[in-house]
């Protein structure tokens, strides 16, 4: 392997050439990436513009709070007061209830 490097590092015409086939590959992944990106953002302008336009047309539902407080009472009960891992993970659910 180290014949191979020795080599490859006594060509200058040859590392020049495997930099530039780097700077190619790492250029179109960064290019790749600017694409995903940007893509996103319009995506999410375009989802955020027609939340805006049609608000009015589709409100949101509203919501009963005395299930949600009821909820986190009943999700109260399991989560331990000292988060002590070991308490944490009380698989066989032993710990006492409040």
């Amino acid at each position: 392997m180290e014949e191979i490097i020795e080599r490859i590092l006594s060509h200058p015409l040859l590392i020049v050439t495997l930099s530039l086939v780097c700077l190619l590959l790492i250029f179109a992944i960064l290019k790749r990436l600017l694409v995903i990106v940007l893509v996103s953002i319009v995506l999410l302008g375009l989802y955020c513009g027609y939340i805006y336009y049609f608000h009015d047309n589709f409100p949101l539902p509203e919501i009963d709070m005395n299930g949600v407080d009821q909820l986190k009472e009943d999700i109260k009960k399991w989560i331990p007061a000292d988060l002590n891992i070991s308490s944490f993970l009380d698989a066989n659910r032993s710990r006492v209830s409040d």
